[in-house]
């Protein structure tokens, strides 16, 4: 699904007229890519806080109008990096990337559990080790969600990268050992022999000191 944001073309570029933008409370940013010439542009602060938010973790083509004057032009892209200031939290740029639609890329794609598990209704732990995973394929072919069906997990089971290999319709390119889902024994099992163990041991000492003799000189 495409989604579309409106940027303009900035004239200057520099720490001052970057300054000056984020006062105006406008982003600065650039477009470029492997077929495109670097374009300094600008975003309001309020739009990419938007596009952001509704985002989330996905990773979506942009479909971006890029305004020079009178002239207006579209760029598909996606958002490479946004940089954020660490205290105050305000953008300070963005990235774009402008990506040829022939051409497959590499994007994190969030993952999403579906079902529950066997073993959480028998009290285990679901336990999501990767939020995301990272796979290849055209650009208008992104996936919104890497969907995982837990449902038949028992408690101790575990899905790695190369158990989905077969299950989705695109390429995944994480590393096949890697895991992505596991199914853990709840903690409060081991709790309570810890507790017995505990007063089994406070016991056998109490018992050897009452059979010790109490000497003194």
């Amino acid at each position: 699904m495409n989604v579309e944001l409106a940027v303009e073309v900035r004239p200057r570029t520099g720490k001052g007229a970057a300054r000056s933008l984020r006062r105006q409370d406008k982003i600065p940013g650039v477009i470029y890519g492997p077929k495109a010439v670097p374009l300094p542009i600008s975003v309001a602060d309020n739009a990419l806080e938007k596009l952001l938010r509704e985002m989330g973790e996905e990773s979506k083509l942009l479909k971006v109008t890029v305004a020079d004057g009178q002239s207006r032009q579209m760029r598909q892209v996606l958002i490479r990096e946004v940089q954020v200031h660490p205290v105050r939290r305000q953008f300070l740029h963005v990235d774009f990337y402008e990506v040829p639609l022939d051409h497959p890329i590499v994007v994190e794609v969030p993952v999403e559990v579906l079902g529950e598990a066997a073993g959480v209704r028998d009290g285990g732990l679901l336990n999501v080790i990767r939020r995301t995973l990272a796979v290849r394929c055209l650009p208008g072919d992104i996936p919104e969600k890497v969907q995982i069906d837990v449902s038949s997990l028992e408690i101790g089971s575990t899905v790695h990268v190369t158990d989905l290999i077969q299950q989705v319709p695109f390429e995944l390119v994480d590393e096949a050992h890697l895991t992505v889902v596991t199914v853990n024994a709840p903690e409060a099992i081991a709790e309570p022999v810890e507790a017995e163990e505990s007063e089994e041991a406070a016991g056998e000492s109490a018992e050897t000191a009452e059979g010790e003799e109490v000497t003194t000189e």
